[in-house]
């Protein structure tokens, strides 16, 4: 870099090929901003943990026994998976990094969703068997064996995902790619293909098969309102994933600093959400039945 008026020559910013002033050819990140996001996320993922203690404390409570211990214990073990992509993304992009971020993002989808649309499901099948539909009761362990069965099939499908990433990248095929802001600064990011859209119409599919489950099962009387909470929780997810998908897909080129933000808002505003409809009115249950005491 050469001022025209001064008789010297000054290097370029660390990583610029050519430049004409002194402006970064590479983003900065604002690491406290990130580091903040990060703290947070932290938080979150510790009142998971005391979630889970909390319902097993409290297991023979009426609430937790007619959700299921268990159940609920696996949508909070998905719900951590959901919140790792914040952590993943805090780092710069690499091809473990890349391929681990869609493998949490997946197998924690399935694990939440999958368990609430198989609750939905179980009320569907009570409700019948109490008409003129004899139907076989569906235990807690019957709904995670066939949770099982979904999880090996997303299994296979991110393993044959994985293998052709590595085939791609003996071809010269990167994980990442380098772009640019708007405003010309480089960045590395995950190179987002057709496996990624395919990814996102599946969790969409799979949440209007659970809003259909909702539909069938709103006029079931329940004695503690969860059905009411999960569809809302469903399409919740269905209206705001959709919306982050459209806008990931349309601007791949935002900001570090602001696709961090973003997936970090709707992590909170879908799965927080999510978490919050289930279990915030078991805790007030608990916490009433607690303090006559």
């Amino acid at each position: 870099m050469c001022y025209p008026n001064m008789p010297i020559c000054l290097p370029c910013w660390p990583g610029c090929k050519s430049c004409q002033d002194g402006t970064p050819c590479w983003v900065q990140e604002d690491w406290l901003l990130r580091s903040g996001v990060l703290a947070i996320q932290g938080v979150f993922m510790l009142l998971i943990f005391i979630s889970m203690l909390v319902a097993y404390r409290h297991r023979r409570n009426r609430r937790i026994r007619a959700s299921g211990l268990l159940l609920l214990e696996t949508i909070l073990f998905g719900s951590l998976l959901l919140y790792f992509p914040v952590f993943i993304m805090y780092f710069r992009p690499s091809t473990f990094r890349c391929i681990l971020l869609r493998w949490v993002r997946m197998l924690g989808f399935s694990i939440v969703y999958g368990t609430v649309t198989l609750k939905m499901y179980r009320v569907l099948k009570v409700f019948l068997s109490r008409t003129a539909q004899r139907m076989p009761y569906m235990s807690s362990l019957h709904l995670l064996r066939i949770l099982g069965v979904m999880l090996m099939t997303v299994s296979w499908f991110l393993c044959a995902w994985t293998v052709g990433v590595m085939q791609n990248r003996d071809r010269n095929i990167p994980v990442f790619i380098t772009t640019n802001t708007p405003d010309g600064q480089g960045f590395n990011m995950c190179y987002l293909d057709r496996w990624d859209y395919m990814m996102a119409v599946a969790e969409l599919l799979f949440l209007c098969w659970g809003s259909s489950l909702w539909t069938a099962v709103r006029p079931v009387p329940s004695a503690f309102h969860e059905p009411r909470y999960m569809g809302i929780a469903i399409h919740n997810e269905l209206l705001l994933s959709s919306l982050f998908h459209l806008f990931r897909f349309t601007f791949p080129s935002l900001h570090p600093d602001w696709m961090l933000l973003l997936s970090f808002t709707h992590t909170h505003v879908t799965i927080t959400v999510t978490l919050a409809l289930l279990f915030v009115p078991k805790v007030f249950h608990i916490f009433m039945s607690i303090v006559p005491q």
